[in-house]
């Protein structure tokens, strides 16, 4: 008698399209996660913006004491909404050289040294306040040109004022009528070399100004000399585990041409003497009375 088996249809799902179902529910359960994690994400983005990268620099990272922070709007309000009549310069200033200064000029005391009263970094812009210089810069005296006083900017950069309040009664111009008389010229040569002396001897670690020129010496109502403008300046160089001193510091060249130190620009090796160049060429311009560069040749092959 012969047997016959018969199988009937299993009722269950094979092992294969089970695995497919359990695959396919896992990459819907991810792909579903994903959508929904994006989503709040976007949510929150637009809720609470990501500030960018300048209004991330235009929170200053030092709270420094007898450093005032001066808001825009005292800033606009006391210099006319920053008038040309009040410009006594025209240069760059970036977000490294402003820290560079406040830090700077916030531990720097010397009477031949410019003295900080504040800054403002809002709206993007960045403005260092100065002490009151009433007779302008260097420059404007030996050029004989309009001497700018009160509130005076670079670029809306810097600021001068007569008090640690604002005000606009500082705001006025007058004229250099007079030629500086040799006395003076000696007084501001001698009053800005005290001042970088104080930088490169008196200072731990030393400062090495890297931009002295007419412009960055400001004058005072008795026509004392103060040395500013520490944007670019560096700080010389520290013993090394020998106890051997480098002397120099490797740098880009920075400075303004017709001042700049010929070993420095060719070394790239800034030192002091590199200042007391540059405040060679101001010495120059003192005694004849000729800018740096005069019809496109420096002053150190005129004299």
């Amino acid at each position: 008698i012969a047997t016959v088996i018969v199988t009937s249809p299993s009722s269950g799902i094979s092992k294969g399209a089970l695995a497919g179902i359990v695959l396919g529910a896992i990459a819907f359960v991810v792909t579903f996660s994903a959508i929904v994690t994006i989503l709040v994400l976007r949510i929150r983005l637009r809720d609470h913006p990501t500030p960018s990268k300048r209004s991330k620099a235009s929170r200053i990272p030092i709270k420094i004491e007898g450093i005032r922070s001066f808001n825009y709007e005292d800033m606009a309000g006391a210099t006319n909404n920053f008038s040309d009549s009040a410009r006594i310069g025209q240069g760059g200033y970036g977000e490294k050289e402003f820290l560079t200064e406040i830090e700077l000029l916030s531990r720097l005391h010397h009477r031949n040294l410019v003295s900080l009263i504040g800054y403002c970094d809002e709206k993007g812009e960045q403005i260092l306040v100065y002490e009151y210089m009433p007779n302008g810069t260097l420059k404007d005296h030996l050029a004989k040109h309009k001497v700018t006083t009160g509130f005076s900017f670079i670029e809306k950069t810097r600021l001068s004022c007569c008090l640690s309040e604002l005000c606009t009664q500082c705001f006025m111009t007058v004229y250099s009528e007079k030629p500086l008389s040799f006395s003076m010229r000696l007084k501001i040569a001698l009053g800005s070399a005290k001042g970088l002396l104080y930088l490169h001897t008196e200072v731990d670690p030393p400062i090495f100004h890297r931009d002295v020129k007419a412009t960055n010496i400001l004058l005072d109502s008795k026509f004392t000399a103060k040395v500013a403008d520490f944007g670019l300046s560096r700080l010389a160089p520290v013993q090394d585990t020998e106890g051997n001193m480098p002397g120099h510091v490797s740098t880009v060249v920075m400075g303004t041409p017709g001042y700049i130190d010929p070993e420095y620009f060719l070394t790239h090796k800034l030192t002091d003497k590199s200042d007391v160049y540059s405040l060679g060429v101001v010495f120059l311009e003192l005694v004849t009375g000729r800018p740096a560069i005069f019809h496109g040749e420096n002053i150190i092959r005129q004299v």
